[in-house]
């Protein structure tokens, strides 16, 4: 069973930037929105059809999901054991603008549906991997953070954030970017004890490295 990890942070927090030490030669960057990283491409190839061992990969519109899952094999064939799926939220929200015209709630099931597969097949791959979910958050009514899906299937029925045993924060202050594996006040943020510090270097791959090593992968 691989390992995905989910990292909660608003826009311009630091997620993506948390990449920028990542071995491009073992890593894929998956862009869901199209959005280039926040650091030099130089090193990161681009996927496609005829480059399958690149390393950063924007998913076809019209079929995200199926697009996703396909890179991602083909990185896992080409020896890649680092996974980004950045800005992950944007597949619940580009679909739900698509269908917006759509009436009934048909369509919020299928989307539900969807995300929750996914997050699946990112818990089936081969044991070394790990598959890093760059995601949006929202508060609940007293603060708390949740989330940020669309519909109440995910959110209610589901509990997205129970699907990962690693959930970390992206934390901004005075200008300078931590990652947060624990807080008191909010049990979203979680790790196992003594895989992580509670405040590090905003950096995949001391993340990574740290995860490996407490499961011996």
């Amino acid at each position: 069973m691989s390992e995905p990890i989910l990292i909660l942070g608003p826009s311009g927090g630091g997620k993506s930037f948390a990449c920028r030490n990542m071995n491009p030669k073992t890593s894929l960057f998956i862009s869901v929105d199209g959005k280039r990283p926040p650091f030099s491409l130089k090193e990161w190839p681009r996927m496609t059809a005829e480059t399958p061992n690149g390393s950063f990969y924007v998913p076809r519109r019209e079929n995200p999901y199926g697009s996703i899952k396909g890179a991602i094999q083909a990185a896992i064939k080409d020896g890649k054991k680092d996974i980004v799926i950045d800005d992950s939220q944007f597949l619940l929200s580009n679909d739900f603008f698509a269908k917006a015209q759509e009436k009934g709630y048909e369509k919020f099931t299928q989307m539900g549906q969807q995300f929750w597969t996914l997050i699946e097949f990112c818990r089936d791959l081969p044991e070394d991997v790990i598959v890093y979910f760059l995601h949006h958050p929202e508060y609940d009514a007293v603060g708390n953070i949740q989330v940020k899906t669309i519909g109440k299937m995910l959110s209610e029925k589901g509990c997205v954030e129970g699907r990962f045993t690693v959930c970390l924060w992206i934390d901004k202050k005075d200008g300078v970017h931590s990652l947060i594996s624990s807080h008191p006040d909010q049990s979203i943020i979680k790790s196992p004890p003594d895989m992580l510090p509670e405040k590090m270097d905003n950096d995949f791959s001391i993340v990574g490295k740290s995860v490996r090593e407490y499961w011996g992968l």
